[in-house]
C-alpha cells in the first residue's frame, strides 16, 4: 500500500518512518520519492529489529579462506550446477557492467563474476568475493532483502540501506530446494532508474534460477522416477519445466519450486499422492514409454508430463563439468630436481623464476615440445611455497569451458599456499580462454598474496595474439614474467645433459653399471633433437632397455635417431655441427628461414656456416682428385 503514497505522507503519521524519513534525507535522499513495499518494510526491519543506521554501517564482513572453503565444501553439489550458470549470465552480459554471483543462505559471494575494470567499483563498494550481505548485517540489499523475504526483489540506488552501496542496482532471484532457500542469484549493476530494463533483468535471473533448480532436483532425485511437467510438450527449457520425484510405489515423494505455478496447487497437495490419484492415469506406471510427451490432468486442468526413469549405472551430477585438473601437495616432487639437470644456466633462470614466483608475479615460460617446461615449472613451485603449497595442474588442451569456475578448481584455489600450472596454454580455445580470463580476474582476489600462477607455452604466445588466436587480456594476464627454457641443440654442455639423464634413468631400470660405447656417445652428441630432453631421455631408455651387456653401442639406439646420422664419419667431431645443420634442414623441409630460427641463429649466420661446409667439402674432394 506504500507505493500509493510518499514518504512525507507516512511520515506524518508513523513515528518509526518519520525517523526512516530523516535518515533519508542525512543520506542525500531529497525526494519524496515512494518506496516499493518490500523496500519500505525492509528498512523499517533494519530501524526497528536490526537497530542499523545507515550512515553507520561496517563494510560487508568477508569471509577467511578456511571460512569460504568450509562453506564451498557444504555447498559443493549446488555450485557444480550453479556455476556454469552463472557463467552463461555473465557472458550475456559481458558487454555490459555487471557483477554476476551466487550466495549461499548465509549471504555470502561464493561465485563472484565481474570484469576487471567493473572490479574496482565493486572494490570500492566492499562488494568483494567471500564478502556477506545478510540483511539484519547490512540492511536493505539485493541478497540479504531476496534471504528475508524468501523471493526476488530489485533494489536500486537510495533504496539501499547502507550509503555506501547506493550507487548500485542489485536484482535477484533466490534457488530453492525442498522449501528452503538455497542461495541467491544476483545481478549487480550501476545505478538504473529505468524500471522496465530492471524487470527484463530480473525475469532473466528468475528463469536462470529455475534452471538451476530443475537441474539441482534431478540431481538430488537422480535415483527416483522424475516427471517433468511442462505447459508445452517440449518446452526445451528448464526454466518452463517442474519436476516430480516418485519411488518406486508410484507415490509422489517431491517436488521443484516451480510446480506449484504450473499447477496452480502447493506442492504438499501432491506430495505422498500416487500417480494414478493425482493425475488420473488410466495406464500403470509401467507402461508409459520413458522420455515420450504424454497429456495429463491436474484436478480438471491439462498439462504436459515426461516420465524419466532412474538410471543403473551412476552419473556425475547434472550440470558437473568434467574438469582437466590435476591436485597434488607439493611435497610428492622432492626429487623434482634430479629430473632437472641444474647447469649454471639453468641455475640463473631458476633463481629468477623463484624470485619472481616469491612476489606473486605470474610467470609465463615459453620452450619447446619437451624442453622440461612442467618439471621447471614444479621446481620454481617448490621452491617457493614449500612442501606444504598445493600445486593445481590444468592442461588446457582437454580444457572445458566449466573447468576453470567448477568447485574442484575453486576448493583447490582456496587453500593457504597455490600455485596454478596451465600447461599447453596454447591450445586453449576462445571459449577456455574466456573462462580462464574470468577465474584469473575474480577467484584469485580470495587469499590475495598467496596464489602463484605459472602458464606453459610451446609457441610464441606474442604471434598468437597478433594473428587473433589469444585474448590480449589474457596474455598480458599471465606475462608477469618471462622465462625462455632453450632447445637441447642449443645446449652449452650436451654432454654433461647426457650423462646426467643415462644416469637417471640408468637408476630407474636398476642397471647402474651400463656405459655409452664412443659411437653411440658422439651420436647422441651429434644429433639435433628436435624433440629436446623428452626425445634424448626416451632415446636413453630405449637404448638401456636393450643392452645386454655393460656397454650401450649404436644397434641399442633407435633407428630414427641413427638414420640422420649414419652416413657420417661418427670419428670425425669437426663434422657435428655440419650434421646438425643438415638434419636441421632435412627436419624444416630445406627452408633456410625456418631453420635459422630452429638453430636459433640469423639467416646470415646460417647461410655463412652452409658456404663454410661447402667450401671444405669442395677442398676435401680436390685433395681426393
Amino acid at each position: 500500500m506504500w507505493e500509493k503514497e510518499g514518504v512525507q505522507d507516512r511520515a506524518e503519521r508513523d513515528p518509526l518512518w518519520k525517523e526512516i524519513a530523516k535518515l533519508r534525507r542525512l543520506g542525500g535522499d531529497e525526494t519524496d520519492e515512494r518506496f516499493p513495499e518490500i523496500v519500505a518494510d525492509s528498512w523499517t526491519r533494519c530501524l526497528a529489529d536490526y537497530h542499523l543506521r545507515p550512515d553507520r554501517l561496517p563494510p560487508a564482513t568477508v569471509l577467511d579462506r578456511s571460512e569460504i572453503r568450509s562453506l564451498t565444501d557444504t555447498y559443493d553439489e549446488l555450485l557444480a550446477i550453479v556455476s556454469p550458470e552463472v557463467d552463461k549470465l555473465f557472458e550475456r552480459l559481458v558487454e555490459n557492467e555487471f557483477l554476476v554471483s551466487f550466495a549461499s543462505p548465509e549471504g555470502v559471494f561464493l561465485l563472484f563474476r565481474c570484469g576487471q575494470k567493473y572490479l574496482r567499483d565493486m572494490t570500492k563498494c566492499g562488494v568483494l568475493p567471500g564478502s556477506m550481505w545478510a540483511e539484519e548485517q547490512q540492511g536493505t540489499n539485493g541478497v540479504g532483502t531476496c534471504l528475508a523475504l524468501g523471493k526476488g526483489v530489485i533494489i536500486a540506488g537510495k533504496q539501499h540501506y547502507g550509503t555506501a552501496i547506493r550507487s548500485l542496482t542489485c536484482i535477484t532471484a533466490p534457488v530453492r530446494n525442498s522449501g528452503a532457500i538455497k542461495g541467491v542469484l544476483n545481478l549487480t549493476t550501476a545505478c538504473s532508474d529505468d524500471a522496465r530494463t530492471n524487470r527484463l533483468l530480473q525475469d532473466i535471473v528468475t528463469r536462470a534460477a529455475r534452471r538451476v533448480e530443475s537441474s539441482y532436483f534431478n540431481h538430488m532425485h537422480r535415483h527416483s522416477i522424475l516427471i517433468h511437467l511442462s505447459q508445452a510438450a517440449t518446452s526445451g527449457d528448464l526454466a518452463e519445466e517442474g519436476r516430480l520425484a516418485v519411488d518406486s510405489a508410484g507415490r509422489i515423494i517431491a517436488g521443484s519450486p516451480h510446480v506449484a505455478t504450473l499447477t496452480g496447487f502447493p506442492i504438499d497437495d501432491l506430495i505422498g499422492k500416487s500417480l494414478d490419484e493425482a493425475f488420473d492415469l488410466d495406464v500403470p506406471l509401467c507402461n508409459i514409454r520413458p522420455q515420450k510427451p504424454i497429456g495429463l490432468i491436474l484436478k480438471g486442468k491439462p498439462i504436459q508430463g515426461i516420465i524419466s526413469f532412474p538410471e543403473r549405472l551412476s552419473r556425475a551430477p547434472a550440470g558437473r563439468p568434467t574438469v582437466a585438473v590435476a591436485q597434488t601437495n607439493l611435497s610428492g616432487f622432492r626429487l623434482v630436481e634430479e629430473e632437472l639437470r641444474i647447469d649454471p644456466m639453468t641455475s640463473m633462470t631458476l633463481d629468477k623464476a623463484t624470485r619472481l614466483l616469491n612476489a606473486r608475479v605470474p610467470l609465463l615460460i615459453w620452450g619447446e615440445s619437451g624442453t622440461g617446461k612442467t618439471t621447471f615449472a614444479r621446481l620454481a613451485a617448490l621452491r617457493s611455497f614449500g612442501n606444504a603449497g598445493d600445486l593445481v595442474h590444468i592442461d588446457c588442451a582437454t580444457f572445458a569451458v566449466q573447468s576453470a569456475i567448477s568447485p574442484p578448481v575453486q576448493r583447490a584455489l582456496l587453500r593457504d599456499r597455490a600455485c596454478l600450472i596451465l600447461d599447453r596454454l596454447e591450445e586453449l580455445d576462445d571459449n577456455g580462454q574466456k573462462a580462464l580470463l574470468n577465474l584469473l580476474e575474480n577467484d584469485l582476489h580470495l587469499g590475495c598474496g598467496q596464489k602463484g600462477v605459472i602458464a606453459l607455452a610451446a609457441t610464441d604466445l606474442d604471434e598468437m595474439r597478433k594473428d587473433g588466436k589469444l585474448r590480449p587480456g589474457l596474455l598480458h594476464r599471465l606475462k608477469g614474467g618471462a622465462i625462455v627454457l632453450p632447445p637441447l641443440r642449443n645446449s652449452p654442455d650436451l654432454e654433461g645433459v647426457v650423462n646426467n639423464l643415462l644416469t637417471i634413468e640408468l637408476r630407474h631400470l636398476c642397471k647402474p653399471g651400463l656405459s655409452l660405447d664412443n659411437d653411440a656417445r658422439l651420436l647422441l652428441l651429434k644429433y639435433h633433437w628436435p624433440g629436446n630432453m623428452r626425445e634424448l631421455r626416451n632415446a636413453l631408455r630405449h637404448a638401456a632397455i636393450l643392452a645386454d651387456g655393460p656397454i650401450i653401442r649404436l644397434e641399442h639406439l633407435p633407428v630414427d635417431v641413427v638414420s640422420e646420422i649414419a652416413r657420417k664419419d661418427l670419428t670425425a667431431r669437426s663434422q657435428s655441427e655440419a650434421s646438425r645443420i643438415e638434419a636441421a634442414l632435412r627436419y624444416n623441409g630445406g627452408n633456410v628461414s625456418s631453420t635459422a630460427r630452429y638453430l636459433g641463429i640469423s639467416r646470415a649466420t646460417l647461410y655463412r656456416k652452409i658456404q663454410i661446409q661447402k667450401s671444405r667439402k669442395s677442398a676435401q674432394n680436390a685433395s681426393k682428385d
